[in-house]
């Protein structure tokens, strides 16, 4: 099919907001000599993507193939470069909900194994991160806590080192949820995330997966952080 003979017909609630949308158009048209299908064509793009190149990016290369792990991976990634191993501090959580809920359709299990060097790299970081929370918390309720997710990261190092072992991915979201606070300021958090969500194969490309990722991209966009803005 010819790319000039693609056509979506608009239809609207009522006349008025018909008539509202025409003479809109119709000035703007006149104004900067372009056409009107152009016009409404870049203003249904921009309502549907981001005014925020990056989740831009995120968004247009969900609907052009890439996977929603694919995409989380980007994110993660994106948020692991900041400076002094910093994380930029993007608000993740709803990315790690989203890849907690996606858990229950993945219904094979299959792993990309390359990143698993990385990824061991990343959780004895993040163990050294944790032993020293709990050296300079001398409480009870704190130093319970960090045994508990020490204890958590050795049994994922064990695992990630036992190639007879299936990696339960969901335990290591829930994890990084579970103890957020205290390790969202730390490039190895994300980097670490970056390699899960690489790792783990089968990611489900359908419309209500990539309807509530864009959601949580749209969602970041609202919340970026200024210091990151081009």
């Amino acid at each position: 099919m010819a790319l000039n003979n693609l056509k979506k017909n608009l239809l609207f609630s009522c006349i008025e907001n018909k008539e509202l949308v025409d003479v809109m158009v119709e000035d703007e048209s006149k104004s900067t000599r372009k056409k009107p299908s152009a016009i409404l064509e870049l203003m249904v793009l921009n309502g549907l993507l981001s005014e925020n190149e990056q989740i831009r990016f995120w968004i247009v290369n969900l609907y052009r193939g890439c996977s929603s792990g694919t995409i989380l991976s980007s994110v993660f990634d994106y948020n692991s470069a900041g400076v002094n191993w910093k994380s930029c501090n993007l608000p993740l959580i709803p990315f790690l909900d989203f890849a907690i809920n996606e858990q229950k359709f993945i219904k094979k299990y299959e792993v990309d194994k390359e990143p698993i060097y990385h990824l061991l790299n990343c959780m004895d970081s993040i163990k050294r991160i944790l032993e020293k929370l709990k050296e300079d918390n001398m409480d009870i309720e704190s130093n319970l806590k960090y045994r508990d997710a020490l204890e958590t990261i050795d049994y994922f190092i064990a695992q990630l080192n036992d190639e007879k072992e299936e990696i339960q991915f969901v335990a290591y979201y829930r994890f990084f949820k579970k103890y957020w606070n205290d390790l969202k300021d730390s490039t190895h958090t994300f980097r670490a995330l970056c390699d899960l969500a690489t790792m783990q194969q089968g990611w489900r490309n359908e419309s209500e997966s990539r309807y509530a990722l864009t959601q949580c991209l749209r969602d970041l966009a609202d919340s970026w952080p200024k210091d990151l803005e081009d």
